[in-house]
């Protein structure tokens, strides 16, 4: 330790180990590592300068990779905006070895596994999973990518429109039309500023324009960057280290160095003049958003201090004292985050963002005062430092595993981050207090250096509004450095004068403009003198109130992290482990009229962690549409009640969720065991509480109102999954009935609901992990005392689904307010059972590469095309799935059925060993090892709901796997999915551009039907007009 943190805890000195590693011929750099991690870790340095990290877990059932380019969309030349993106897809459609473009994602999908990739502005970084047994062969094929990729012109000129697609996608999505907003009054010359995504016209091959072929411009740009020097390589399989070590020197010494540098820039972020500003932009959805921005040095270098997440633990805290609560107290916002928002190697910036009210959305200036108040007052405390640093390493000492794929994708990035030794550790690491340095990141925190964005429905209305005012005030300067420095005393009200400059740029309050590509409109305008003054008196703390406070010391902080034995209770976690074995499934420990409570001690994971879920079964909670939106709005409003006392609780490990169902409401409580018995009694205290104000109940309403209105502005693709939904699901209503049920419920609706909501209930209950049964008995003692004592027991039933008849395909069309069209094909099972489960299982395993490759990559029809298996409620179901930029969804489902028809003859060609390779990686996927307590305590949880009591459902599910034949998917494929036994719903979504060129407005969302494209499909199928309607009519499973 050392002297400049001399209160580091001992719980660090006492468990950080550096785990240096046996064979130092092959990997001879030590890495610091969890005394409770079982893997093995090795990192080692190719001659060609590739960095590795090789983890071996011996008994993981499934392999990983990632490779992470130290070069992103910074890489991009300035005539090809998004080529680094475009790169990242071409690099998956052949190779001089595997040449096939679909060769890598066959060998993965008939292995179990998945592929990916994503390019960061810094970074590229590829992954993949696969069954363990075959990483050594998909290590070869993966490392072509980077040593003799083919860049096939027949395929870079499909891919571009799959990469067109991809932005059409993201068109409307309001977090990129923030950013992309924000890029418009960046300095221009820093990479971050220009359009990132890429899409026909920056891939264009020029014409007579001059223009290098696209082809060249990919090649150009590998041959720059693709350099091993620039690469970082993690690998997870079982095997020792040593041996994936070697397989690593194997493939990847190929990958050429050619001392690459790594794209840099030495432009600032924001030149000097373009802060402090102000934008408002209008979203496509309903939104209202104030986000501050202030850029800031690279915090990187300072991995150790970490000064802005001290900073942001005390503006984001959301306990008493807190800005946020504040807030809610005044009716303005909703929620509040704050942190890094910009992190790259040159610079970064630091941002607050917050959702408001609609009240406090005319209130943004104080808001933003409010922000600065809270900066001006905040303490810089090292034993406040020290108890976010305890924290940290209590997380590191006992990670959870988390799947094989999400961890080696981000530690390969982490692997240029940190330093080698540092790699696990460093995102983590809180070692040295540095008030000096906290200062200085805080002193970058002023009103003359940021960025205001208000995101509005009625911007442009507001703007219009609005007139230009201003006055200047002459009695003494405030400025930057007196801030700063220190020299205005707390409490002093100031007055200043305004620069010429400043004034200036706040009498121009510009026109409204359109962001290139994306169509957002937004107007930027300089911020008015008399508003930065009262900025700049705020973080003077000259309008300080006594609201806003420092974090009080976290009660949540465990203190007991041992395993709990059963043959010595609390025996310390120093202790081994492994001897002990746990009963292998839950138990029921209570089982009386209205109480079901289940237990399994589960230490198999070495973690003093637990999870405990409860269910409040309810008849009442969602048997019609006004009851269901006041379960909603009863949830939302006991959450926010909670927000302060809980969100301490999430610091330190321990995290709750408190969600509605179709059978009542739940409640999950998850993390280290010491003090979950403090916050379940508070969650059950708050559940039973039934008064509550009504300026809350109004906030909660709104934003009810708000989220199902903005139900009809996520992507095509998400409305129609929604429909189907809606169609199959009982009981279950589209957002327009559940609006129409909310408008017009007053509180004195709710008050008189909840006596009938917990009246007649039934409870149920899990507790999962390092808890003894007398544990279990006493967390639950408070479900017994304050929420079933006075109820009535009663049953509650599942919900059913929609039986679509045989030989009668339906047909659903809604129209989103989204250029893009989508079609869906879903086939429903015949009945619910694993043996159905698992054949409609294996015929998507089959299906879903060829699928994505001959209607994404071949045949260019856009970026979201999915074949998958589809169960709801446990109703077996096939999907097929496209969102197209281009064609209508009549053409796509005429394509679906062109591919199915196709795939026939794929099944009858299919050799007895192909099938067996498919049926093995299906088993694989069904039977892969639960990665952390988390994910088994959901399964459990599940299998509870669903009545499967011997909590064998992975099991049954590979059994009925093994047994299926080929001849019986053949017949099945025949009959079912082609024939005349088929049970076939069809969802159009008709996007805007189509609906133009048929005339139709955006309004309608209800039964549209092309008389010429959608002939045939009429004349097949039953049209559904109305969802509620149909169901109806219709048997249920």
């Amino acid at each position: 330790m050392t002297s400049t943190n001399p209160g580091k805890p001992l719980l660090f000195i006492v468990f950080l180990v550096l785990s240096v590693l046996a064979s130092p011929a092959r990997c001879d750099i030590s890495v610091i590592t969890s005394p409770h991690d079982t893997r093995r870790y090795a990192a080692l340095e190719l001659p060609n300068r590739l960095k590795v990290l090789v983890i071996s877990d011996p008994i993981t059932d499934k392999a990983a990779a990632a490779l992470d380019v130290f070069a992103g969309s910074n890489a991009d030349p300035e005539n090809r905006p998004g080529l680094a993106h475009f790169l990242e897809h071409m690099l998956f459609l052949g190779t001089r070895k595997y040449p096939g473009p679909d060769a890598f994602q066959m060998f993965i999908a008939k292995h179990a596994g998945e592929q990916n990739a994503y390019t960061g502005f810094a970074h590229t970084n590829y992954f993949f999973d696969v069954d363990a047994r075959h990483l050594r062969e998909a290590l070869d094929r993966f490392g072509q990518f980077f040593i003799a990729p083919i860049f096939s012109d027949a395929y870079a000129d499909r891919e571009r429109s799959a990469v067109d697609a991809e932005f059409h996608t993201k068109k409307k999505n309001d977090t990129w039309r923030k950013m992309e907003t924000i890029k418009q009054v960046m300095n221009p010359r820093h990479p971050f500023s220009r359009f990132t995504i890429g899409d026909l016209e920056t891939f264009s091959d020029g014409g007579d324009t001059g223009e290098t072929p696209i082809r060249q411009d990919l090649m150009a740009l590998y041959g720059r960057y693709y350099s091993a020097n620039l690469m970082a390589l993690t690998v997870l399989g079982k095997e020792p280290v040593e041996v994936l070590a070697q397989w690593v020197k194997d493939v990847f010494s190929a990958i050429p160095d050619f001392d690459a540098k790594p794209p840099r820039t030495a432009e600032p972020m924001f030149t000097s003049g373009r802060l402090p500003t102000h934008i408002i932009l209008r979203p496509v959805q309903e939104l209202r958003q104030l986000t501050l921005l202030f850029p800031v040095p690279a915090p990187r270098p300072h991995y150790k201090t970490k000064p802005l997440y001290y900073i942001s633990h005390i503006i984001g805290h959301e306990g008493k004292g807190s800005l946020l609560s504040l807030l809610k107290e005044r009716g303005w916002a909703e929620a509040l985050s704050a942190g890094i928002d910009l992190d790259h190697p040159d610079s970064a910036a630091f941002g607050v963002s917050i959702s408001l009210t609609e009240k406090g959305i005319e209130k943004t200036d104080a808001i933003v005062a409010l922000v600065f108040q809270t900066i001006g007052v905040m303490e810089v405390r090292e034993s406040l430092f020290e108890e976010i640093s305890r924290l940290a390493d209590i997380d590191f000492l006992f990670q959870e595993k988390s799947p094989p794929m999400d961890y080696v994708s981000h530690l390969a990035n982490a692997l240029h981050e940190y330093p080698m030794p540092e790699v696990l550790r460093g995102p983590l690491a809180m070692d040295h207090y540095d008030e000096a340095l906290i200062r200085r990141y805080l002193s970058a925190l002023t009103p003359d250096n940021v960025l205001v964005m208000v995101v509005r429905p009625d911007a442009e209305e507001t703007i219009e509004q609005e007139t230009i005012a201003r006055k200047t005030v002459a009695e003494g300067t405030i400025t930057r450095e007196t801030v700063t420095q220190g020299t205005i005393a707390r409490g002093t009200t100031v007055r200043g004068t305004i620069d010429q400059e400043t004034t200036a740029r706040a009498t121009s309050h510009g026109s409204w403009l359109d962001v290139p590509r994306f169509g957002a409109r937004y107007k930027q305008q300089a911020i008015a003198p008399d508003t930065l003054h009262a900025w700049w008196e705020a973080l003077a703390g000259a309008t300080v109130t006594s609201r806003i406070t420092m974090p009080a010391p976290n009660i949540f902080i465990p203190r007991d992290l041992s395993l709990k034995h059963v043959s010595s209770p609390g025996r310390p976690l120093a202790m081994s482990y492994r001897a002990y074995s746990p009963r292998g499934r839950p138990a029921r420990i209570i089982h009386v009229p209205g109480l079901s409570v289940w237990f399994r001690q589960d230490t198999t994971y070495g973690v003093p962690r637990a999870d405990l879920y409860f269910s409040v079964r309810s008849q009442a909670a969602n048997d019609t549409p006004r009851h269901s939106v006041m379960t909603r709005l009863f949830v939302a409003l006991v959450r926010d009640r909670l927000t302060e006392f809980v969100y301490p609780a999430s610091l330190a490990g321990l995290d709750y969720e408190l969600y509605p169902h179709i059978r009542g409401l739940s409640v999950r409580i998850s993390g280290y065991h010491d003090k979950q018995k403090l916050l379940l009694t508070r969650i059950v205290d708050t559940l039973r509480e039934t008064e509550f104000q009504a300026e809350r109940f109004q906030i909660a309403k709104r934003e009810l109102i708000r989220k199902l209105r903005n139900v009809r502005q996520r992507m095509p693709y998400q409305q129609a999954l929604l429909e189907l939904r809606d169609i199959l699901l009982q009981p279950h209503w589209s957002p327009e009935i559940h609006l129409a049920a909310l408008r017009p419920v007053t509180l004195s609706d709710l008050h008189a609901f909840l006596p009938e909501l917990f009246g007649r209930i039934s409870l149920v209950a899990l507790s999962h992990g390092n808890v003894h049964e007398a544990d279990a008995l006493d967390m639950v003692a408070p479900l017994q005392g304050r929420l079933i004592s006075d109820a009535l027991p009663t049953r509650v039933p599942h919900g059913s689904i929609t039986e679509l008849a045989e030989g009668t395909p339906y047909l659903r069309t809604i129209t989103p307010d989204h250029d893009d069209s989508v079609a869906i094909v879903y086939f429903q099972g015949q009945r619910r059972g694993f043996r159905e489960l698992a054949r409609m299982a294996l015929l998507g395993q089959i299906l879903k590469t060829p699928f994505f490759h001959q209607l994404r990559t071949e045949q260019e029809l856009g970026y979201v095309v999915l074949a998958s298996t589809f169960p709801i409620l446990r109703v077996p179901g096939l999907l097929f799935l496209v969102q197209s930029p281009d064609s209508h969804p009549s053409a796509l489902t005429t394509r679906i059925r062109e591919f199915l028809a196709g795939a026939s003859h794929r099944l009858a060609d299919m050799s007895e060993a192909e099938f067996a390779r498919h049926k093995s990686a299906l088993i694989t996927r069904i039977l892969a090892r639960e990665e952390n307590l988390g994910i088994r305590s959901e399964r459990y949880w599940e299998e509870i709901d669903f009545g499967i009591e011997g909590f064998d459902s992975r099991r049954r599910k590979a059994d009925a796997a093994r047994a299926i034949t080929l001849t019986e998917v053949r017949e099945m494929y025949r009959t079912r999915i082609l024939g005349e036994h088929k049970r076939q719903l069809i969802i159009h979504a008709v996007g805007n551009r189509h609906r133009r060129q048929q005339g139709n407005g955006p309004q309608s969302r209800e039964g549209l039907i092309d008389p010429v494209q959608d002939a045939d499909l009429v004349t097949e199928h039953l049209v559904i007009e109305d969802p509620a309607l149909f169901k109806q009519g219709q048997n249920t499973f």
